[in-house]
Protein backbone atom coordinates (compact mmCIF):
# COMPACT_ATOMS: atom_id res chain seq x y z
CA UNK A 1 0.00 0.00 0.00
CA UNK A 2 1.33 3.36 -0.83
CA UNK A 3 2.22 5.91 1.55
CA UNK A 4 -0.37 8.56 0.13
CA UNK A 5 -3.46 5.41 0.41
CA UNK A 6 -2.07 4.90 4.25
CA UNK A 7 -2.50 9.06 4.73
CA UNK A 8 -5.86 8.88 2.98
CA UNK A 9 -7.11 6.09 5.07
CA UNK A 10 -6.24 7.66 8.21
CA UNK A 11 -7.95 10.71 7.19
CA UNK A 12 -11.06 8.74 6.36
CA UNK A 13 -11.11 6.79 9.15
CA UNK A 14 -10.51 9.97 11.13
CA UNK A 15 -14.05 11.91 9.31
CA UNK A 16 -15.95 8.73 10.03
CA UNK A 17 -15.03 8.90 13.82
CA UNK A 18 -15.78 12.57 13.79
CA UNK A 19 -19.35 11.92 12.01
CA UNK A 20 -20.50 9.05 14.46
CA UNK A 21 -19.27 11.36 17.60
CA UNK A 22 -21.53 14.21 15.79
CA UNK A 23 -24.46 11.91 15.61
CA UNK A 24 -24.38 11.76 19.33
CA UNK A 25 -24.37 15.97 19.65
CA UNK A 26 -27.04 17.88 18.68
CA UNK A 27 -24.97 21.22 19.66
CA UNK A 28 -23.83 22.14 15.61
CA UNK A 29 -22.10 24.49 14.36
CA UNK A 30 -21.84 25.52 11.01
CA UNK A 31 -19.29 27.85 10.02
CA UNK A 32 -19.61 29.62 6.46
CA UNK A 33 -16.20 31.43 5.23
CA UNK A 34 -16.25 34.01 2.85
CA UNK A 35 -13.12 35.03 1.36
CA UNK A 36 -14.04 38.65 0.24
CA UNK A 37 -11.90 40.94 -1.62
CA UNK A 38 -12.57 44.36 -3.51
CA UNK A 39 -13.23 43.83 -6.81
CA UNK A 40 -10.29 43.20 -9.31
CA UNK A 41 -8.08 42.81 -6.13
CA UNK A 42 -4.44 43.93 -6.42
CA UNK A 43 -1.59 41.84 -5.15
CA UNK A 44 -1.56 43.46 -1.60
CA UNK A 45 -5.33 43.13 -1.28
CA UNK A 46 -5.32 39.51 -1.93
CA UNK A 47 -1.81 38.93 0.11
CA UNK A 48 -3.81 40.35 2.89
CA UNK A 49 -7.07 38.23 2.45
CA UNK A 50 -4.69 35.12 2.03
CA UNK A 51 -3.33 35.75 5.78
CA UNK A 52 -6.42 36.42 7.19
CA UNK A 53 -7.94 33.20 5.46
CA UNK A 54 -4.85 31.35 6.93
CA UNK A 55 -5.53 32.73 10.57
CA UNK A 56 -9.22 32.12 10.98
CA UNK A 57 -8.37 28.29 9.32
CA UNK A 58 -5.70 28.07 11.77
CA UNK A 59 -8.42 29.05 14.75
CA UNK A 60 -10.33 26.52 13.12
CA UNK A 61 -8.41 23.66 12.74
CA UNK A 62 -6.42 23.02 15.59
CA UNK A 63 -9.59 22.66 17.71
CA UNK A 64 -9.51 19.93 14.96
CA UNK A 65 -13.13 21.27 13.66
CA UNK A 66 -13.78 21.60 10.17
CA UNK A 67 -15.79 24.82 7.93
CA UNK A 68 -17.18 25.73 4.77
CA UNK A 69 -15.16 28.02 2.43
CA UNK A 70 -16.90 30.28 -0.19
CA UNK A 71 -14.99 31.49 -3.31
CA UNK A 72 -14.76 34.11 -5.84
CA UNK A 73 -12.86 33.69 -9.02
CA UNK A 74 -10.97 36.35 -7.94
CA UNK A 75 -10.01 34.12 -5.11
CA UNK A 76 -9.55 30.50 -6.92
CA UNK A 77 -7.47 32.82 -9.79
CA UNK A 78 -4.98 34.34 -7.32
CA UNK A 79 -2.04 32.82 -5.13
CA UNK A 80 -4.65 31.78 -2.72
CA UNK A 81 -5.09 29.13 -4.47
CA UNK A 82 -2.00 27.14 -3.84
CA UNK A 83 -2.87 27.77 0.33
CA UNK A 84 -6.53 26.00 -0.96
CA UNK A 85 -4.62 23.25 -2.26
CA UNK A 86 -2.93 22.54 1.30
CA UNK A 87 -6.26 23.13 2.96
CA UNK A 88 -8.04 21.14 0.45
CA UNK A 89 -5.70 18.01 1.46
CA UNK A 90 -4.98 18.74 4.58
CA UNK A 91 -8.07 18.93 6.48
CA UNK A 92 -12.10 18.48 6.15
CA UNK A 93 -12.78 21.65 4.82
CA UNK A 94 -15.54 22.05 1.86
CA UNK A 95 -15.19 24.33 -0.75
CA UNK A 96 -18.04 26.10 -2.44
CA UNK A 97 -18.25 29.08 -5.32
CA UNK A 98 -19.71 32.31 -5.17
CA UNK A 99 -19.51 34.83 -7.88
CA UNK A 100 -16.79 36.42 -10.14
CA UNK A 101 -16.11 39.08 -7.48
CA UNK A 102 -16.97 40.09 -3.89
CA UNK A 103 -19.58 42.65 -5.24
CA UNK A 104 -21.31 41.06 -7.77
CA UNK A 105 -24.74 41.60 -8.14
CA UNK A 106 -26.47 38.67 -9.93
CA UNK A 107 -29.75 39.63 -9.85
CA UNK A 108 -28.97 42.01 -12.90
CA UNK A 109 -27.80 39.74 -14.82
CA UNK A 110 -29.70 37.83 -17.56
CA UNK A 111 -29.66 33.44 -16.73
CA UNK A 112 -27.50 33.18 -19.34
CA UNK A 113 -24.93 35.04 -17.97
CA UNK A 114 -25.48 33.83 -14.20
CA UNK A 115 -25.18 29.93 -15.53
CA UNK A 116 -21.67 31.19 -17.44
CA UNK A 117 -20.47 32.76 -14.41
CA UNK A 118 -21.10 29.93 -12.21
CA UNK A 119 -19.57 27.45 -14.25
CA UNK A 120 -16.86 29.47 -14.84
CA UNK A 121 -16.25 29.56 -10.91
CA UNK A 122 -16.49 25.71 -11.00
CA UNK A 123 -14.05 25.08 -13.09
CA UNK A 124 -11.37 27.26 -11.81
CA UNK A 125 -12.33 26.63 -8.18
CA UNK A 126 -11.42 22.87 -8.92
CA UNK A 127 -8.19 23.50 -10.04
CA UNK A 128 -7.22 24.61 -6.44
CA UNK A 129 -5.72 20.96 -6.01
CA UNK A 130 -3.12 19.43 -5.34
CA UNK A 131 -2.52 16.97 -9.05
CA UNK A 132 -2.36 13.05 -7.99
CA UNK A 133 -3.06 13.60 -4.50
CA UNK A 134 -6.63 15.43 -4.33
CA UNK A 135 -9.61 16.40 -6.52
CA UNK A 136 -12.22 19.49 -5.17
CA UNK A 137 -15.61 18.39 -4.71
CA UNK A 138 -17.97 21.77 -5.47
CA UNK A 139 -21.46 20.93 -3.92
CA UNK A 140 -22.37 24.55 -2.84
CA UNK A 141 -23.04 27.57 -3.52
CA UNK A 142 -23.36 31.21 -2.29
CA UNK A 143 -24.57 34.32 -3.71
CA UNK A 144 -22.23 37.28 -3.01
CA UNK A 145 -23.97 40.13 -0.62
CA UNK A 146 -26.88 37.36 -0.98
CA UNK A 147 -27.93 38.93 -3.78
CA UNK A 148 -30.23 36.22 -6.19
CA UNK A 149 -33.36 35.86 -7.83
CA UNK A 150 -35.30 32.66 -9.45
CA UNK A 151 -32.96 33.34 -12.64
CA UNK A 152 -30.20 32.16 -9.60
CA UNK A 153 -32.18 29.48 -8.61
CA UNK A 154 -32.72 27.53 -12.15
CA UNK A 155 -28.52 28.45 -13.18
CA UNK A 156 -27.58 26.59 -9.68
CA UNK A 157 -30.40 23.56 -10.59
CA UNK A 158 -29.30 23.34 -14.01
CA UNK A 159 -25.93 22.85 -12.92
CA UNK A 160 -26.75 20.49 -10.74
CA UNK A 161 -25.65 22.33 -7.26
CA UNK A 162 -26.94 20.47 -4.42
CA UNK A 163 -27.15 23.80 -2.46
CA UNK A 164 -27.16 27.32 -2.01
CA UNK A 165 -26.52 29.40 1.38
CA UNK A 166 -28.11 33.14 0.07
CA UNK A 167 -30.70 32.75 2.67
CA UNK A 168 -31.37 33.82 6.22
CA UNK A 169 -33.24 32.10 8.84
CA UNK A 170 -36.92 34.50 9.03
CA UNK A 171 -35.37 37.64 6.86
CA UNK A 172 -34.13 35.85 3.05
CA UNK A 173 -36.06 32.79 2.89
CA UNK A 174 -38.16 30.67 0.03
CA UNK A 175 -41.94 30.96 0.36
CA UNK A 176 -43.72 28.64 3.55
CA UNK A 177 -40.18 28.48 4.98
CA UNK A 178 -40.15 31.58 7.30
CA UNK A 179 -39.66 29.76 10.20
CA UNK A 180 -36.85 26.87 8.70
CA UNK A 181 -33.33 26.87 10.42
CA UNK A 182 -32.35 23.70 8.70
CA UNK A 183 -31.67 23.07 5.42
CA UNK A 184 -35.11 22.62 3.00
CA UNK A 185 -35.59 21.57 -0.73
CA UNK A 186 -36.63 25.31 -1.97
CA UNK A 187 -40.54 24.36 -3.70
CA UNK A 188 -39.94 23.82 -7.78
CA UNK A 189 -36.25 23.28 -7.86
CA UNK A 190 -33.91 20.49 -6.86
CA UNK A 191 -30.99 22.27 -4.35
CA UNK A 192 -31.78 23.00 -0.94
CA UNK A 193 -31.52 26.06 1.22
CA UNK A 194 -29.15 26.54 3.42
CA UNK A 195 -30.38 29.90 5.78
CA UNK A 196 -27.70 31.64 8.25
CA UNK A 197 -29.03 31.73 11.54
CA UNK A 198 -30.33 34.79 13.07
CA UNK A 199 -30.90 36.62 16.13
CA UNK A 200 -32.67 39.16 17.89
CA UNK A 201 -29.88 42.39 18.56
CA UNK A 202 -31.52 45.28 20.09
CA UNK A 203 -34.50 44.23 18.87
CA UNK A 204 -33.70 44.05 15.16
CA UNK A 205 -33.87 40.62 13.82
CA UNK A 206 -30.17 40.24 12.40
CA UNK A 207 -27.78 37.51 10.69
CA UNK A 208 -24.85 36.31 12.64
CA UNK A 209 -22.84 37.32 9.95
CA UNK A 210 -19.45 39.52 10.93
CA UNK A 211 -19.62 42.30 7.95
CA UNK A 212 -22.91 43.27 9.02
CA UNK A 213 -22.57 43.30 12.91
CA UNK A 214 -19.41 45.29 12.22
CA UNK A 215 -21.26 47.22 9.87
CA UNK A 216 -24.31 47.97 12.56
CA UNK A 217 -21.63 49.06 15.15
CA UNK A 218 -21.23 46.17 16.86
CA UNK A 219 -17.77 45.59 18.82
CA UNK A 220 -15.96 42.42 18.77
CA UNK A 221 -17.19 41.88 22.37
CA UNK A 222 -20.75 42.50 21.44
CA UNK A 223 -20.37 40.16 18.77
CA UNK A 224 -18.71 37.40 20.90
CA UNK A 225 -21.39 37.55 23.12
CA UNK A 226 -24.46 37.27 20.37
CA UNK A 227 -22.74 34.27 18.83
CA UNK A 228 -22.25 32.72 22.73
CA UNK A 229 -26.09 33.60 23.16
CA UNK A 230 -27.18 32.12 19.44
CA UNK A 231 -25.41 28.99 20.04
CA UNK A 232 -27.18 28.34 23.52
CA UNK A 233 -30.79 28.99 22.15
CA UNK A 234 -29.96 26.85 19.20
CA UNK A 235 -28.76 24.10 21.21
CA UNK A 236 -31.56 24.44 23.94
CA UNK A 237 -34.04 23.75 20.76
CA UNK A 238 -32.29 21.29 19.07
CA UNK A 239 -31.19 23.54 16.46
CA UNK A 240 -27.81 24.42 14.37
CA UNK A 241 -25.87 27.77 14.66
CA UNK A 242 -25.15 28.73 10.78
CA UNK A 243 -22.38 31.15 11.05
CA UNK A 244 -21.25 33.45 8.13
CA UNK A 245 -17.29 34.63 8.34
CA UNK A 246 -15.81 36.53 6.20
CA UNK A 247 -12.00 36.97 5.96
CA UNK A 248 -11.84 40.87 6.41
CA UNK A 249 -13.78 41.38 9.18
CA UNK A 250 -12.90 38.05 11.46
CA UNK A 251 -9.38 37.32 9.79
CA UNK A 252 -8.00 39.81 12.17
CA UNK A 253 -7.79 42.02 15.59
CA UNK A 254 -10.66 41.78 17.79
CA UNK A 255 -12.93 39.83 15.92
CA UNK A 256 -10.10 36.93 15.33
CA UNK A 257 -9.87 36.96 19.10
CA UNK A 258 -13.66 36.98 19.21
CA UNK A 259 -13.90 33.83 16.88
CA UNK A 260 -11.50 31.86 19.10
CA UNK A 261 -12.93 32.64 22.19
CA UNK A 262 -16.45 31.49 20.75
CA UNK A 263 -14.88 28.43 19.41
CA UNK A 264 -13.47 27.44 22.67
CA UNK A 265 -16.65 28.33 24.24
CA UNK A 266 -18.60 25.96 22.23
CA UNK A 267 -15.92 23.19 22.56
CA UNK A 268 -16.35 23.42 26.58
CA UNK A 269 -19.91 22.74 25.79
CA UNK A 270 -19.28 19.48 23.66
CA UNK A 271 -20.14 21.39 20.23
CA UNK A 272 -19.18 20.19 17.12
CA UNK A 273 -18.65 22.06 13.72
CA UNK A 274 -19.57 20.76 9.94
CA UNK A 275 -19.58 21.73 6.73
CA UNK A 276 -22.40 22.84 4.89
CA UNK A 277 -22.95 20.21 2.75
CA UNK A 278 -23.23 18.15 6.22
CA UNK A 279 -26.25 20.14 7.56
CA UNK A 280 -27.54 19.14 4.15
CA UNK A 281 -27.23 16.14 4.12
CA UNK A 282 -28.42 16.04 8.08
CA UNK A 283 -31.85 17.53 6.37
CA UNK A 284 -32.16 14.77 3.58
CA UNK A 285 -31.47 11.41 5.47
CA UNK A 286 -31.57 12.54 9.15
CA UNK A 287 -27.41 11.40 8.89
CA UNK A 288 -24.55 13.77 9.33
CA UNK A 289 -22.59 10.53 7.64
CA UNK A 290 -22.33 10.22 3.82
CA UNK A 291 -23.53 6.95 2.21
CA UNK A 292 -21.07 4.45 0.59
CA UNK A 293 -23.07 5.63 -2.93
CA UNK A 294 -22.12 9.31 -2.20
CA UNK A 295 -18.86 9.17 -1.04
CA UNK A 296 -16.39 9.76 -4.36
CA UNK A 297 -13.34 7.76 -4.86
CA UNK A 298 -10.32 10.23 -5.93
CA UNK A 299 -9.26 9.01 -9.64
CA UNK A 300 -5.42 9.92 -9.25
CA UNK A 301 -4.55 8.60 -5.24
CA UNK A 302 -1.46 6.28 -5.27
CA UNK A 303 -0.12 7.58 -8.51
CA UNK A 304 2.54 9.61 -6.81
CA UNK A 305 4.34 7.22 -3.71
CA UNK A 306 6.33 9.03 -1.09
CA UNK A 307 5.13 12.64 -2.18
CA UNK A 308 6.04 15.60 0.06
CA UNK A 309 2.17 17.07 1.47
CA UNK A 310 4.11 20.29 2.32
CA UNK A 311 3.35 23.74 0.69
CA UNK A 312 5.25 26.87 0.53
CA UNK A 313 3.91 30.46 0.92
CA UNK A 314 6.39 32.41 -0.68
CA UNK A 315 6.56 36.43 -0.45
CA UNK A 316 7.41 38.53 -3.26
CA UNK A 317 10.65 40.03 -3.55
CA UNK A 318 11.99 37.66 -0.67
CA UNK A 319 13.94 34.87 -1.69
CA UNK A 320 13.69 32.59 1.40
CA UNK A 321 10.89 30.36 0.99
CA UNK A 322 8.91 28.94 4.54
CA UNK A 323 7.48 25.49 4.37
CA UNK A 324 6.20 23.66 7.11
CA UNK A 325 5.59 19.83 6.45
CA UNK A 326 3.65 19.14 9.52
CA UNK A 327 -0.14 19.75 7.66
CA UNK A 328 0.38 23.92 8.69
CA UNK A 329 1.24 26.79 6.46
CA UNK A 330 4.25 28.27 7.39
CA UNK A 331 4.35 31.70 9.01
CA UNK A 332 4.32 34.55 6.31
Amino acid sequence: MTIVRIILGAFFLAAALSANAQEEKLHVINLMVDVDTPASPNYDEIRAAEVNLYDIYTEIRKRNESATIFLTQDVTSSRIRLLLAQIGVLSGFEFAISGNHSDDKLSTMPITDQEALLMRSIEIAKASKICGINEIELRGFMPPSFDQNEDTYEAVDNLRIEYNAGFQAGLIYAPGHENDVWPYRVDGYNFFAVPVSTHEVSGKKMPLYDREMKENGISASEWYGILASKFDQSSARDEPTVILLSTSISGEGEYLDALAKFLDYAASKNATTVNSMDLVRKSKTGSFIATETEAAECPTCGQDEGIDLSITLVEAGNSTNRSNSSGQVADA
